[in-house]
Formats: C-alpha cells, sequence, structure tokens
C-alpha cells in the first residue's frame, strides 16, 4: 500500500488532474458575484437579514421584497440566471427597472431552470444593489440568482473538463493494458458522448425526469428507503442503488450550488456519462473476448483460438495499423457498438438506465469469461455484479435467468452435480435477495390490491393516445417503407410505424422517441434507417450459415438477448402501449456480436466478397451515427 501511494505521489497524471480541476474550481467561482447585506421583507411588512438569495421555507402569502448589495468584481459575469419560487414581479438593480416583459410567463416562474438576464447595461464594477418582488402561495420561497458564462467561457469550461476525462481514461486504460482497439474506440465514445453533452440539457430527451430527479431529492433528506405506499407513484417503485448514488452527487454539488438546479442537473448528466462510459468499456471487452476465439492460429486457419495484443515499442500510429490489420473485426464492430446512436442519446440522459447498461455489461462480461475458462472467480463476480444491477433497475433480473441456464448446462453436460451444486450456492442466495428486495414492494401492494400488475403500474391511468393494437398483425407486420423514408417515430403519431411492434422497437432502437430537426441529422437518420435494416438481413443469413459451434461461443449474449426481447415482448402484450427500446439497450451486445460473427463466419467459408460487404455495411453506420450527432452538436 505503502509503494502504491508513493507511485500516486509521484504520477505526473495526478498532479494534471489536479491543475485541471483547479482550473475548472477557479473558473466557476470567478465569473460569481459577491452578495452581502441582504434584507427580506414579508408580504406583512417583517424585515430580516439573510445571507445570501435562496429558497427557504415560507413564512406566509403574498408579495415579498428581497433588496442587497450585489458586487462585481473584473471577472464576475453581468449574465444572471435567476430562479424563482414562486414568480418574479419585478427587478430593480441601480434604481434602473428591468424590463422583465421581454421573459416568458412560464420562466418567471419556473423554479428549477428561471431564466438567464444580460444585465451588463444595469451593472458596474464594484458595489451595486439590487431590489427583487416576488409573489408566494406557501412551501419553499425565494429567489437564487447565479452567474452564467459567455458561450466562449463555457467552450472552456467543456474543454477543461475533456481534458480532465481524457487524461483518467488514458491512465485508466493504459494501467489495466487493454488492447489498441478498446483504447481507441473507447476513448472515441467517449469524445462524441462529451460532445453531444455540451449541447444536450437535462430536460432535453429526457424519460420521467421530475421523477428520477424527486427519488434522488427524497433520499438526499432522508438517507432511508421510502415506504412501500410511495411506490405507486413517480419513480419509487425502482430498487434504490442508482438513487443513492445519485443522492451522494446530488448532495455534493450543493455544497457548491445549493439551489441552483441548472447546475445540480448538469452534475447528473455527468454521473451518468460516467456509467454510460463503464457500458462501453465492458461491451468493447465482451466482443473482444468473443472475437478472439476467432482468431487463426499461425498453424493453421481452423484451429481458432484467443491471442493477447503484443505490446510493442513502435509507434502509436504503427500499432494502430498493424493492430486494423491484424484485429478488423473487433475494429469495426467495436465501432458499431461504441458509436449506436441510441446508446449516446441515452448516455446522458437522468435517470437508472445508464447504470442499469454498466453493471448489466459487466456482470454479462464475466457470465461469459465463466462459461469460457469456467472459474469460480468469474460467477462470483458476476453474481455480485449482477446483484447491483438488479438493486439498479428490476431489468436486472434476466442476469439470473442467464446464469441459471448456463449453470444447468454445464451441470448437466459434466455430471459434476455436486460441484456445480456447490458452486450456486452463494450466487443464487444473494441475487435471489436482490430479487426480492426489488420485487417486494410490488408484490406487496399488488396483494394490497393498490397495483394491478407486479412490475407495472395500473394501465387505467394511462392516455388513450399511447394504447396500440394488440393483434398478430402487430407483431408479425414490419413496415419497411415507413422504416426507411420517415426518419424518426412518434409514440402519438400512425404514420411513423408505432402501431408495429418491430418498426416502432427498431427505430427506438436508433433515435430513441425523440425528433431532431437538423437537416444533417433527418438525413443521416434516414441512411442509419437503411443501414440498419440491411444489417438485420445480413446477420439473420449469418445464423443460416453459422456452425454449431458458433451458436455454443455465443451462448451467454444469445441467452441475454432472447430474454431480453422476450422481456418486451411480454410487456408490450400486456400492456399494450408502445415500449421504447431504452429498456433493453444491452441487446446491441447481442446484435453486434452476432453480426460480428456472420462476417467472420462467411470469411471462414471462403465468401470473401460477402465478409467485405458486411464490413463496409457496418462502416458506414458508424460514419453515419457519428454525422448524425456531429448534426445534433451543430444545429
Amino acid at each position: 500500500m505503502k509503494a502504491v501511494i508513493v507511485n500516486l505521489l509521484k504520477s505526473k497524471t495526478l498532479y494534471l488532474l489536479i491543475i485541471t480541476l483547479a482550473l475548472i474550481g477557479y473558473s466557476l467561482q470567478a465569473i460569481q458575484p459577491s452578495f452581502s447585506d441582504f434584507t427580506l421583507t414579508t408580504p406583512s411588512g417583517k424585515t430580516q437579514s439573510v445571507d445570501t438569495p435562496g429558497f427557504m421555507q415560507s413564512y406566509e402569502s403574498g408579495v415579498y421584497r428581497l433588496a442587497g448589495t450585489v458586487e462585481m468584481s473584473k471577472s464576475s459575469s453581468s449574465t444572471l440566471r435567476i430562479i424563482p419560487d414562486d414568480e418574479i414581479l419585478s427587478l430593480t438593480v441601480n434604481q434602473k427597472t428591468v424590463d422583465l416583459n421581454r421573459i416568458p410567463h412560464e420562466q418567471r416562474r419556473d423554479y428549477n431552470k428561471g431564466f438567464t438576464y444580460d444585465l451588463s447595461e444595469y451593472l458596474h464594477e464594484g458595489k451595486n444593489q439590487i431590489e427583487i418582488l416576488y409573489s408566494d402561495q406557501g412551501g419553499l420561497m425565494g429567489i437564487v440568482i447565479s452567474a452564467e458564462g459567455s458561450q466562449g467561457f463555457s467552450k472552456l469550461i467543456y474543454f477543461l473538463l475533456a481534458i480532465f476525462a481524457l487524461i483518467i481514461s488514458l491512465k485508466l486504460l493504459n494501467s489495466f493494458k487493454f488492447s489498441t482497439p478498446i483504447k481507441v474506440l473507447f476513448i472515441a465514445a467517449l469524445i462524441i458522448r462529451l460532445a453531444y453533452f455540451m449541447v444536450t440539457p437535462a430536460d432535453v430527451r429526457d424519460h420521467d425526469l421530475g421523477d428520477h430527479i424527486g427519488y434522488s431529492e427524497y433520499l438526499t433528506k432522508h438517507w432511508m428507503p421510502p415506504p412501500v405506499d410511495y411506490a405507486v407513484g413517480g419513480a419509487f417503485f425502482h430498487p434504490p442503488l442508482y438513487y443513492y448514488t445519485s443522492a451522494i452527487v446530488y448532495k455534493a454539488t450543493q455544497l457548491i450550488e445549493p439551489n441552483n438546479k441548472v447546475a445540480i442537473y448538469r452534475v447528473q448528466q455527468l454521473l451518468s456519462l460516467v456509467y454510460s462510459m463503464g457500458f462501453v468499456l465492458f461491451g468493447l471487452m465482451i466482443l473482444s473476448e468473443l472475437f478472439n476465439l476467432y482468431r487463426a492460429s499461425p498453424k493453421s486457419s481452423a484451429v481458432m483460438e484467443p491471442v493477447q495484443e503484443v505490446q510493442d515499442q513502435r509507434g502509436f500510429i504503427a500499432r494502430m495499423c498493424r493492430s486494423f490489420k491484424d484485429d478488423a473485426i473487433i475494429w469495426v464492430i467495436g465501432a458499431l457498438f461504441a458509436f449506436w446512436p441510441s446508446a449516446i442519446i441515452h448516455s446522458v440522459r437522468i435517470g437508472n438506465d445508464p447504470l442499469l447498461y454498466w453493471l448489466y455489461a459487466a456482470s454479462l462480461y464475466y457470465i461469459v469469461r465463466w462459461f469460457r475458462h469456467d472459474q469460480k472467480r468469474d460467477l462470483m463476480i458476476a453474481s455480485i455484479v449482477g446483484t447491483a444491477a438488479i438493486l439498479t433497475k428490476a431489468n436486472g433480473e434476466i442476469l439470473v435467468a442467464v446464469l441459471g441456464v448456463i449453470g444447468l448446462y454445464k451441470m448437466f453436460s459434466s455430471k459434476q452435480w455436486a460441484k456445480y451444486f456447490k458452486m450456486a450456492i452463494a450466487p443464487c442466495l444473494i441475487m435471489l435477495a436482490a430479487v426480492a428486495i426489488t420485487v417486494g414492494p410490488g408484490l406487496i401492494l399488488k396483494m394490497q390490491g393498490k397495483r394491478d400488475k407486479l412490475y407495472i403500474d395500473n394501465i387505467d391511468g394511462l392516455s388513450q393516445a399511447n394504447i396500440v393494437g394488440n393483434t398478430a398483425a402487430n407483431y408479425f407486420w414490419f413496415d419497411a417503407k415507413v422504416f426507411i423514408t420517415e426518419p424518426f417515430t412518434d409514440p402519438y403519431d400512425d404514420r411513423m410505424g408505432r402501431q408495429f411492434f418491430w418498426n416502432y422497437l427498431g427505430k427506438t432502437g436508433l433515435f430513441g422517441e425523440f425528433k431532431y430537426p437538423g437537416l444533417m441529422s433527418i438525413n443521416t437518420a434516414i441512411i442509419c434507417s437503411f443501414l440498419a435494416v440491411l444489417m438485420f438481413v445480413y446477420m439473420l443469413y449469418g445464423l443460416y450459415r453459422m456452425s454449431k459451434e458458433d451458436f455454443k461461443r455465443l451462448t451467454p449474449v444469445l441467452l441475454s438477448g432472447f430474454f431480453l426481447w422476450a422481456g418486451v415482448t411480454y410487456m408490450r402484450m400486456t400492456f399494450p402501449a408502445n415500449i421504447d427500446f431504452r429498456y433493453i439497450v444491452p441487446i446491441l451486445l447481442t446484435f453486434c456480436a452476432l453480426y460480428g460473427v456472420s462476417i467472420l463466419t462467411f470469411q471462414r467459408q471462403g465468401s470473401i466478397r460477402l465478409a467485405n460487404i458486411g464490413i463496409v455495411i457496418s462502416g458506414l453506420f458508424s460514419l453515419s451515427a457519428i454525422l448524425f450527432i456531429w448534426g445534433i452538436f451543430s444545429h
């Protein structure tokens, strides 16, 4: 331990990280004005001193007056974000009335984001007098004031943040000696997700943002799981693991920005980004583990064995070129996985999905290793991480089924009953305990008659506009014309294919339930849709040509994909509303693995032209996906 600490203190990386963090912290603090001598006058005329503008418990209903001094330094920004609760009525700076009519009425009473206002013509360097009148009807009330940097300042902060993320990523990747394809694809995936983060606020392309934040805010105040009765609404029916991590980060952010929910939400998005990069890393590791089984020994092209990448002393570009020549399949399919558009779109979305994706992929990686190497260590890690996935979201229970089927297969094929029964005791206990914790609240409420279904809330509360057909035609028909020519889908518009299970699942699997106005995004979405259909057909033909040994090697990811598909299909049949692909994003690992093995199968069988066609289609899809995200970034 002492040696580790000494090496850490000697590491240049540590000091680079400290310097980068210090620059970010200093820059954010430097633009903030200082507040002093603030007083608050209640509707009844009582006046009291307050340390700084912020939210507090309301004393009475009516109009409040907040007045004090705002001191501007040379570096202070004159663009202020003002967040009112309930509604700001007037703003006076240095005895000049600020025109609030240009601010939409809903923003003047938005207690989450508020509004920004450039007060450069009202504020000057030094001390400024400010007066705010606002109304309140009870509960929390007040005014939050925080400076916002210019567009150039924001770019500087994002640049420093990217540098920080890249330094940490490179250090971790080098420390664990990952192969060149994994390193390069991971960094590329990080960069494109950071670019997407820059232009995507928390309330853009979100799902149930208020419910997820509400659960986290509850835990920041109580730190104990909510009562069972809470599971009838909001996000409280979910298991608590993600929300505890979110609550910790929430409280840490409040040390710097106590009431600025815009800043708090952005940090929550960064937490999701960290989790999504875990999904990318373990996804690439799974694909590498599987494709290594197909690397040919120099003695014979018929003999396949895993090969570790040799670390040589040549330049990075030379190593990349050699790696691409030797490991083309992991480069091509790894890029397909890393740049899949919906995975990028969900990467900065606040909610428990990004953590589930990471833990699911991590557990599946160790399941793949256990299936291949039969080491108890891999089984234990898979079950522990799988337990964490179940405690994040009920979808993680699919891992129990995957492990169970593989365990039974090993037991029956080897006939070593006692060995595998003994090996399974600890994993079964911890995973079943997690299932009990996850299912428990819903089961109790169902037995009490407070919930109609175990996993899904009562459909009676669903708008009729969301209901879709539930006949065989809705499941067996795929409208290829609509899928390709309509760039996006819509949960309320039949013209965009929402009535057909495969259309809606496939389109949300590409771009989510959202629309993107940029012309580049629209055009590349159509291209991606066309290429996705080609890839699916190509994969089906590859399945037909695969050998029994191929299916055996892919058993863990095939089981994972089957149970994910079966789960979402069951949900759609019992809950006849459109089910978004976000519930089964880890199925991308199954698709990418099957597509990659299809290419390898054609190569092995001598169909080189067909294999090259698969590589080209995959490469074009990855390029189109990057351009799609660029269209969002540049719009």
